[in-house]
């Protein structure tokens, strides 16, 4: 046990280190994230204004609160899927991608434990700054509740799941940064249908369902925002969807991984960029 801790800690360490190196980018890309929902706040829900001719740019406090409980689950499957691509993609260019077989533990523990603080602690602040540039123009209103705790570690899970999926392919291909795009692409369009400020058909809203951050979205909205509890079972955000998709892709990311690893070694490419 203690051999375990000192390993979780020390990858735990290092991607905390790899995060501080890229504070300055996260610094630049802050405002970037502020300004996105200024922009995009005043258009949503607002479909029947624009169609007339008869928008008036001004945030809704209740449309934007929403946005940012969308906004910042993807904030952090980015945060968790494009740095784990960059980050294992620098290894294997420096040629230390074989440190992760010094460990006692699993590989693909290695890789998701040395990213998923970071990426946490990546999106709290990011998380804190965007409400700094947002909260003057409008009043956010989320109540907490402790229920949204289990939404949450699901979304970590699932984020989890995918970017282990990337890094299996990145072993394999290593130049996949055009995929890496769609699939944060597809994810933040299929999330919408989890909120109730875009219709979308009822085909995408179906489909929504097989997507990592849809219910995770909808069973944070639930929580925070109506009085359904989080233990519903079905619709946009019920328990079912949340926990089987969320542990579907987390035991995908782990397969995956270890089929790109596999066949990087058979290769003998797994360090070779």
């Amino acid at each position: 046990m203690t051999r375990f801790l000192v390993a979780i800690g020390n990858e735990i360490s290092k991607g905390l280190r790899f995060a501080w190196s890229e504070r300055l980018q996260i610094l630049i890309e802050l405002p970037m994230f502020g300004v996105f929902i200024l922009l995009l706040g005043p258009l949503l829900g607002a479909g029947a204004d624009i169609v007339g001719g008869d928008v008036a740019w001004r945030l809704d406090n209740h449309t934007t609160s929403v946005m940012l409980v969308w906004f910042l689950p993807f904030m952090f499957f980015y945060m968790q899927v494009v740095k784990m691509f960059w980050r294992l993609l620098a290894e294997i260019q420096t040629g230390t991608i074989e440190q992760v077989y010094l460990s006692p533990l699993p590989s693909w523990l290695v890789i998701a434990a040395g990213r998923i603080v970071a990426a946490l602690i990546e999106t709290i602040v990011v998380a804190a700054g965007t409400f700094a540039i947002v909260a003057p123009f409008t009043d956010i209103r989320i109540d907490w509740s402790p229920a949204a705790l289990l939404p949450a570690s699901m979304i970590m899970l699932a984020g989890t799941g995918v970017s282990l999926i990337i890094a299996g392919a990145t072993l394999v291909w290593k130049r996949i940064q055009l995929v890496n795009d769609t699939v944060l692409t597809m994810v933040m369009l299929f999330s919408a249908s989890a909120i109730p400020l875009i219709a979308v058909p009822g085909w995408w809203a179906a489909i929504g369902h097989f997507f990592p951050l849809t219910d995770g979205v909808g069973s944070l909205y639930r929580t925070l925002f109506t009085d359904q509890p989080v233990t519903d079972p079905w619709g946009v955000g019920g328990l079912v969807w949340l926990i089987v998709v969320s542990l579907a892709y987390l035991a995908a990311g782990i397969a995956a991984f270890g089929l790109g690893e596999r066949t990087a070694k058979r290769r003998g490419t797994l360090g070779r960029y």
